[in-house]
């Protein structure tokens, strides 16, 4: 069974971000592989993208992430979860900054 972080999520607010950053690159989002015990993924947020690598505590994804912010390579640690309906993303830069982004679940459209 999937857990129900797995899925596609826009990115829609982030209390340390303007909503004109958000958007900078289109719309931003947060993709969450289905996986059980390990987890792949990618984000796309204003200048910053990349990939993430993660794993279940509980009902938490913890997980860490390579990737781009705005062509200078970043990585670091974060975590996923749930708040009622939301997902609550967090990144934290390996000796930098940290980051928090609210986030709906993408409905597939229908044919």
């Amino acid at each position: 069974m999937a857990s129900p972080l797995a899925g596609r999520w826009r990115v829609v607010s982030s209390p340390d971000l303007d909503e004109d950053y958000l958007g900078m690159e289109g719309k931003p989002y947060v993709i969450i592989g289905p996986g059980r015990k390990t987890v792949d993924g990618e984000f796309r947020i204003g200048l910053l993208s990349g990939g993430i690598d993660g794993w279940y505590e509980g009902e938490v994804l913890r997980f860490t992430f390579d990737g781009l912010d705005e062509m200078d390579s970043v990585h670091g640690a974060g975590r996923a979860d749930l708040e009622g309906s939301r997902l609550v993303f967090v990144l934290r830069f390996h000796l930098g900054e940290m980051y928090t982004f609210l986030c709906r679940r993408v409905r597939a459209r229908k044919p």
